[in-house]
């Protein structure tokens, strides 16, 4: 299972390259902590404090300076980077829900979320739907709902990950702010 939602991630991945951004693709929990401990995954406190670090990080590479952030995140990631967002509604322009799980992060975050939030849901995965309706329901900023009829969790039926993959790059595409020009040097005449 793992070998296959990787192969389907950098897939996805390379869509939204192909697309002209930027991708980090990263596992919020280790392949041991997984085995370990298969709740950890509903930690959202632990998954908010990975991806601090890991917006940290993005924050001290040079090449990376300047350039809008937006984050495609999938279960819990998503209520991790609701409550993220929330703190630091300035760190990430847009958001992406591939069949997550918004409704983890609260009813006050979910009503104070002010980035761009596209939820995409897939409408065979019952144990999804509901709850993603009710955390739509307390979302008050530009959202999007796109429930993706006869879909699974995985999106693995042909065609649907690429569908949802290219719909997650028109939003960003829509989204985004433009990167600012870089600043001119003395070798470089203004433009």
């Amino acid at each position: 299972i793992g070998r296959l939602r990787d192969s389907r991630d950098n897939y996805a991945s390379g869509i939204l390259h192909d697309a002209g951004y930027a991708t980090l693709l990263v596992s919020m929990l280790t392949p041991y902590e997984e085995s370990r401990d298969p709740d950890l995954r509903y930690d959202v406190t632990l998954l908010g404090n990975r991806l601090n670090a890991l917006l940290t990080w993005l924050d001290q590479q040079p090449d990376l300076t300047g350039l809008p952030l937006g984050l495609l995140a999938t279960g819990t990631v998503v209520a991790a980077g609701i409550r993220h967002l929330v703190r630091e509604p300035d760190r990430i322009s847009a958001l992406v829900s591939r069949a997550g799980r918004p409704d983890l992060a609260g009813g006050d975050p979910l009503r104070r979320l002010s980035v761009p939030i596209l939820l995409q849901v897939p409408g065979a995965a019952q144990d999804l739907l509901k709850p993603s309706q009710q955390a739509y329901a307390h979302l008050s900023g530009n959202k999007q709902w796109h429930e993706i009829s006869n879909a699974s969790a995985g999106f693995i039926e042909p065609g649907a990950l690429e569908s949802i993959t290219r719909e997650a790059s028109d939003w960003f595409l829509q989204h985004l702010p433009a990167r600012p020009p870089p600043p001119a040097t003395e070798d470089t005449p203004p433009a």
